[in-house]
């Protein structure tokens, strides 16, 4: 039986082009490295702008891309069909009423291109009820399919680790963030290195949903 996602395309694609266009105008951070920033903002919006119990999680994950080619992207390691994950190996999403919600999906593909992987991955967005997915990556048989498992000592880690920059650039997604229909404030990124920037909305359309 389908069942709507939790979130409106509209409300998903909103979070998702705020947290990427404030990233690309900081100048100083990696938009496709960023996964910790996308949960934790996704999250704090979830939270404050749509009144949802949104929690932060970090881990292993893995979505198959390609049917045909049986093409999964992994985030973290797979040794021997068991999934592990570090500092190093890991990913990040929001999990929120029983749903998986990763607002940085719809740049997967950008990602695995600075990797050195030439898979064609649509821009699409990405939520899963949690109870649907795999218990491991050799079940993972059709698109759109996933596995993931949250580590909660990474999690911990990761947010602990977070510099001033990391919170000064949530706070400014925070402060633009409006609720569709209604329309973006008109605010600007301090910049300490040269003048301000007005923000405006810069991310690649999605086109489509896992």
């Amino acid at each position: 039986m389908n069942q709507q996602p939790l979130l409106p395309l509209a409300d998903y694609q909103r979070i998702y082009q705020v947290i990427y266009s404030v990233l690309e105008a900081s100048g100083i951070a990696v938009t496709h490295r960023a996964c910790i920033f996308f949960a934790a903002v996704g999250a704090s919006i979830l939270r404050k702008y749509h009144d949802l119990p949104a929690t932060i999680s970090a881990g292993c994950m893995a979505l198959m891309v390609d049917e045909q080619r049986a093409n999964v992207v992994i985030y973290g390691r797979d040794e021997n069909d068991v999934f592990v994950n570090d500092e190093r190996a890991f990913h990040a999403w929001v999990e929120c009423d029983g749903w998986l919600i990763d607002f940085m999906a719809p740049i997967m593909g950008v990602a695995l291109r600075k990797d050195g992987v030439e898979w064609r991955v649509p821009r699409r967005m990405l939520q899963k009820r949690l109870i649907d997915r795999k218990v491991s990556l050799g079940e993972i048989q059709h698109v759109g399919e996933f596995f993931a498992s949250h580590d909660h000592a990474i999690t911990e880690s990761l947010l602990d680790g977070q510099s001033v920059q990391f919170l000064d650039l949530m706070n400014a997604c925070m402060a633009w963030y409006r609720r569709p229909p209604k329309a973006l404030k008109k605010i600007a990124l301090a910049d300490s290195q040269g003048p301000t920037k007005k923000l405006t909305l810069c991310a690649p359309s999605i086109d489509g949903v896992w």
